[in-house]
């Protein structure tokens, strides 16, 4: 009897250590949602000034522009434009992504979905605001 229970543990014994140890899951780390930057410039011309502002996020090794805000005085929204443009340069030459000519207005734009600029190019995003007589230009970087 002894020997008939040495050899029932031994066989336990056998098949537990023979079994194969199984690794915890790996659990793969939180996606974070992309982080929305805003930049900002000033332009001024004689008693004329603009303001713009470009909120972009970036993810997946691309900036993507969402939308920008943008005021302007005295008195623009009257009679003048503004041009939005937005580009990379990336070593190989400069790409449009984006531009728009419109009446100037003190407000928040939209951008269509799908603009992308490569992280690793270098980015920038400019209005023009004209009333006429004294234009100015606001520039920011997307970096």
């Amino acid at each position: 009897m002894k020997t008939m229970v040495r050899a029932g543990l031994v066989a336990v014994l056998a098949t537990v250590l023979a079994a194969p140890v199984q690794a915890a899951p790996v659990q793969a780390a939180p996606v974070q949602a992309a982080t929305v930057k805003q930049v900002t410039s000033t332009c001024r011309a004689g008693g004329f000034s603009g303001t713009f502002t470009l909120r972009y996020e970036t993810s997946g090794g691309y900036h993507h522009p969402i939308g920008s805000i943008t005021t302007s005085g005295p008195y623009i929204g009257d009679s003048g434009t503004q041009t939005l443009r937005i580009s990379y340069s990336d070593g190989l030459g400069t790409h449009a992504v984006y531009s728009w000519t419109g009446p100037a207005t003190n407000g928040t734009q939209y951008f269509p979905a799908g603009l992308a600029i490569p992280a690793t190019a270098r980015g920038t995003a400019s209005t023009k605001f004209d009333n006429g007589t004294t234009p100015c230009t606001a520039t920011v970087p997307i970096t």
